[in-house]
């Protein structure tokens, strides 16, 4: 399957969603977006925080929020409403229900009503690697805020 603007859905889905409500806190800015096929080398940039939603049904793939701790706490402090003096378990909360709703965006986008969403899995530590059983393409569209960097994947197998 082949979206030929992933990167424009991820966009869209990013600003419609509650990212956008609180942009003028962490001003958010749109980066590059990057698009590999399966088996191409990729480095990740430094994440020490990535929130993992799968899609189960007609697409086999997911969503992934990937930022270092010092953003991912700032991301969850804006959308709990609360500030968040370290990553704690309500900075995970916020971040697992943050790329959920990043995640439904993206799934309203690719008009796939026969996508199953899985709960929000959040993988912690410094340099973490996330493997997938099966070759997957993926479109990265990274963003900055006030506070640092922070990526948005999907990605999908063939």
């Amino acid at each position: 399957m082949q979206f030929a603007n992933l990167g424009d859905v991820i966009h869209e889905a990013i600003k419609e969603t509650e990212v956008a409500f609180f942009n003028k806190d962490i001003g958010i800015q749109a980066g590059p977006s990057v698009t590999t096929n399966p088996g191409e080398n990729y480095l990740p940039p430094q994440a020490d925080v990535t929130a993992i939603i799968a899609f189960n049904g007609t697409i086999e793939g997911g969503v992934h929020l990937s930022a270092p701790f010092h953003c991912a706490v700032a991301l969850a402090s804006a959308f709990s409403g609360e500030e968040i003096p370290f990553f704690n378990d309500t900075a995970k909360d916020a971040i697992g229900e943050l790329a959920n709703i990043i995640a439904g965006a993206v799934r309203i986008r690719l008009c796939e009503d026969r996508i199953q969403l899985t709960p929000p899995r959040i993988v912690v530590g410094r340099d973490h690697q996330i493997g997938h059983s099966k070759p997957q393409s993926a479109t990265r569209c990274y963003f900055r805020t006030n506070e640092g960097p922070f990526l948005v994947e999907v990605f999908f197998s063939h």
